[in-house]
């Protein structure tokens, strides 16, 4: 038996910070959730799969675009053709709603709701597979919902899918053991954007998106080809994303002009795969305070708007090292003042309405948000005390 994991598709992702990019560029990434989501389905025909698993977030809004909708039929059309099942659950991002216009799909494919439910499938080779799922009708579950998923049923396999977090409460939490004591043999899961497998014998696994939607998401993204002979599960990552985002740094020097930092972005960007870099020039209190306002000014990113190379420069960030009256202060006074500012639960309660925007929540639930806003923070105090030291 064969099937495909896949989640996160996030069909009609809305990139940001791309209007100063060609419009041909522009395009290509709005369409590369698409290009994704088109290698997930070639891949299952190729590779004769018995079914397809869709684990949450395959639209990236509750509006499911008429667009994203005929894509979806005509592959599943496709796939009903090469005799392809498709299990799909709705997710946070893309939650059923019953004031929407609906495509209807073909047999082939099975949409769980919002109840906990198992479907039987037989596989090509004559095993007896049940899948266990629900979708989100809200875009909060904060219920734990893998209290509501039965034992292992009399099925020769046993898949469950689960959008969820690991112990987060808007997201249907969970533990890992949890799912172990169900004693399915894969746990196909979607929601987290990061590729991760949490626990083998039995495979629970997140593949992680097929297509790095913002400078967050760095990396080769894609999804899990699931192979079952003897009843032993292997898995395969399968690479889907057309562009991947990287991060890389460059260090400054105080001899540094703008032609010698176009050089220096020049070597980062000379790389044959195709993606979108944000960089950091470290230690950018050394360089002259005229460069400092041109690349403040985003002259470097106006230079390289035209670049040809694969990479493209997303974004550059300039980080000022420690000056010398920062290093004055107590680091105790300062340990203690980011316990009580950097507080993630007080940040999202400054405005729970911006916390409620899909994309800002990601920025925010990210591993290293906190971490990002206190480098902000000391980048900021150390360039003003920096300009107060000349």
């Amino acid at each position: 038996m064969k099937f495909i994991h896949a989640a996160d598709i996030h069909l009609d992702t809305p990139f940001a910070n791309i209007k100063n990019f060609s419009k041909q560029l522009q395009n290509n990434l709005r369409n590369s959730t698409y290009t994704a989501a088109t290698k997930v389905f070639d891949t299952a025909i190729r590779e004769h799969v018995d079914f397809v698993i869709l684990a949450g977030d395959t639209y990236d809004n509750t509006e499911h675009s008429l667009t994203a909708q005929q894509f979806l039929n005509n592959q599943f059309t496709r796939l009903k053709e090469n005799n392809i099942g498709v299990y799909l659950v709705y997710g946070n991002h893309d939650y059923y709603r019953n004031d929407f216009a609906s495509i209807k799909f073909p047999e082939n494919v099975h949409i769980f709701t919002d109840q906990v439910s198992t479907l039987e499938v037989e596989s090509h080779d004559g095993l007896k597979v049940g899948i266990t799922g629900f979708s989100y009708y809200q875009q909060h579950v904060n219920q734990d919902m893998v209290t509501e998923y039965p034992s292992r049923g009399k099925y020769d396999y046993q898949i469950g899918i689960l959008h969820a977090g690991v112990g987060d409460n808007n997201y249907s939490p969970f533990t890992v053991n949890e799912l172990l004591t169900k004693g399915y043999d894969y746990w196909a899961l979607g929601h987290i954007h990061k590729r991760e497998v949490l626990h083998e014998n039995p495979f629970v696994v997140y593949p992680g998106d097929t297509q790095g939607r913002n400078q967050n998401e760095t990396g080769t993204k894609g999804f899990y080809l699931v192979t079952v002979l003897s009843k032993i599960t292997n898995i395969d990552f399968v690479p889907s994303s057309s562009y991947v985002w990287k991060k890389d740094a460059i260090a400054a020097e105080a001899s540094d002009n703008l032609s010698e930092m176009i050089k220096k972005i020049d070597s980062k960007l000379d790389t044959d795969d195709f993606g979108l870099l944000t960089l950091d020039i470290n230690n950018a209190q050394l360089l002259n305070e005229d460069l400092v306002k041109s690349i403040e000014r985003g002259d470097l990113l106006h230079h390289f708007e035209d670049n040809v190379s694969n990479t493209i420069l997303y974004r550059v960030y300039l980080k000022f090292g420690n000056s010398q009256q920062l290093q004055q202060i107590d680091q105790r006074f300062w340990d203690d003042s980011v316990e009580k500012v950097f507080d993630l639960n007080s940040i999202k309660d400054l405005d729970k309405k911006l916390y409620n925007i899909d994309v800002l929540r990601e920025h925010m639930d990210s591993p290293d948000f906190l971490k990002n806003i206190q480098e902000l923070t000391k980048s900021t105090i150390n360039k003003k005390f920096i300009g107060e030291e000349k």
